[in-house]
Order: structure tokens, then sequence, then C-alpha cells
């Protein structure tokens, strides 16, 4: 006898939920939720492997199909980052990165119910493909993540807590 097999939808995915990716176990930590003014809606979820790599992952519901970003937290000076978003391109590890998208909207942190933020979102890539995502913030501060498009298919195992 074969036993009914739970679907998820990435973007619903809840506090605790767990999943396989890149050969490893994520828990979620913390979601939140950013609002692009206009450009749609999209879903960040924190999360840990069991060997406590922190990393992200943000999924956009677009067109009937998952739109899913891997990353993790990166630190670069400001002044680099600030020069980065004013000429369109970067140099980290080695590598040049080129803007190719930029967002404007709001973040909310939807685990810990923090106000709306607005903030800014450069989407940078190599010739690989990597991608380099600054965020910069009202505040005036940044962060700033380095990660890659992986195929919603990747994502294995959902199971909540």
């Amino acid at each position: 006898m074969f036993s009914k097999k739970e679907s998820y939808k990435l973007d619903k995915l809840n506090l605790g939920f767990t999943f396989k990716l890149k050969n490893t176990i994520w828990t979620i930590l913390e979601v939140g939720e950013y609002d692009w003014s206009g450009d749609g809606r999209s879903i960040e979820y924190k999360i840990e492997s069991k060997n406590g790599t922190i990393a992200y992952l943000e999924v956009e519901f677009i067109k009937n199909d998952y739109e899913v970003y891997f990353s993790e937290a990166v630190f670069i000076e400001n002044p680099l980052l600030q020069d980065a978003v004013i000429s369109k391109s970067i140099l980290y590890l080695d590598e040049e990165f080129y803007l190719e998208e930029h967002y404007t909207g709001n973040y909310k942190n939807t685990t810990t119910q923090s106000s709306w933020e607005r903030l800014d979102s450069f989407m940078f890539y190599n010739d690989n493909e990597t991608l380099l995502t600054i965020e910069k913030w009202a505040d005036g501060s940044y962060e700033t993540f380095i990660g890659e498009e992986v195929s919603a298919k990747k994502i294995k195992n959902i199971t909540p807590n």
C-alpha cells in the first residue's frame, strides 16, 4: 500500500519546517516577507543546517512557477557597496559582478512581527550566474549576500515541525 505524500507550497512554509537542499537538511528559523512595490511579493526564510550554517531562501511565485534564491550573508565594507551601487559593478573575491536588477520595496519579519522597513535591493551577477545581492536599508545600513538561483525541484522532503 502506498502512503499519500504531502505537498507543500514553497511560499507557504512555516517556522520549524525542514527540507533538503544541496545534500543538507535545513530548518526554518524565521520567516520574512518582501513587498516589491508593484513588482510582486516574495517570502524569505532564514534557515540553519545541522552544522550551524545560516543561510537564506527567498521564494517568489511568478506566473505559476517558483523563482528561488539560496544565499549566505557576506561582509563587504560599506564604501565598496556604496561605490558598487553607483558604478553598477563590484569586485568580490577576484570576480567581477555587474548590476542586472534593482528593486525598491519593504520588508517585514513575520516571525518577530517587526514593522515594515524600506529597502533597495541591487542584484549583481558574474559570468557564472552567481548572485551578489546588496540591500540598502532606509536607515543607511547595508547587508550583502552571495548565492544562486536554484530550481524549486531541488527542494525535497519538506516536513512540518
